[in-house]
C-alpha cells in the first residue's frame, strides 16, 4: 500500500474508487478494498462525524440481517441495507449519518452478483477496524477551550 495524503484519502470516494468494481481478473476481491479504499472510506467517515458505534452496529446489522433478504445481489443487498438502517435509527434514537447511507448506497451500487457482495461485506468491515483506529487516534478535545 502507498501512503496517500489526507486530500487524497478525501479525493478518494466510491465513485472513483468503484470504477472497476470489487473483483480483480481472477474473481477475487481487489486487495485496495481491504486497505487504501478502506481507509479513504474510513477518512471520509471521520470527516461525516459517523460515531464508531453506530458504524459497527451498521456493520453487525447487516451481517445478520443480509442472509434473510432474497433475489439478486444489488435487490438483496438494498433490502438489507434499509431495513438495517432503520433497525440502527431506533436502537440508537437518532437519524442515520448521512454520510454513512451516502457511503453504504454508493458501495451497494457496484454490486451485481454474489462475490461482489462478498467484497462488498469484506470492505465494510475493513472499513469498520480502519475507522476504530482512526477515532482512537483523534486528539482528545473534550477539555480544549
Amino acid at each position: 500500500m502507498r501512503s496517500l495524503t489526507r486530500d487524497e484519502l478525501l479525493q478518494l470516494t466510491p465513485g472513483v474508487y468503484l470504477a472497476q468494481g470489487y473483483l480483480g481478473i481472477d474473481g477475487t476481491i481487489l486487495p485496495q478494498f481491504l486497505s487504501e479504499y478502506a481507509t479513504a472510506a474510513a477518512t471520509q467517515l471521520l470527516g461525516a462525524e459517523l460515531s464508531p458505534q453506530e458504524l459497527a452496529f451498521t456493520v453487525e446489522g447487516l451481517r445478520q440481517i443480509l442472509p434473510m433478504h432474497k433475489g439478486e445481489p444489488q435487490v438483496r443487498l438494498l433490502s438489507a441495507i434499509e431495513e438495517c438502517l432503520q433497525v440502527v435509527a431506533r436502537a440508537i434514537r437518532q437519524e442515520n449519518n448521512r454520510g454513512l447511507v451516502e457511503w453504504l448506497g454508493q458501495c451497494a451500487s457496484a454490486v451485481d452478483s454474489a462475490p461482489e457482495l462478498e467484497a462488498f461485506m469484506a470492505h465494510i468491515q475493513a472499513v469498520m477496524r480502519l475507522y476504530s483506529l482512526l477515532v482512537v487516534s483523534q486528539p482528545d478535545t473534550a477539555g480544549a477551550a
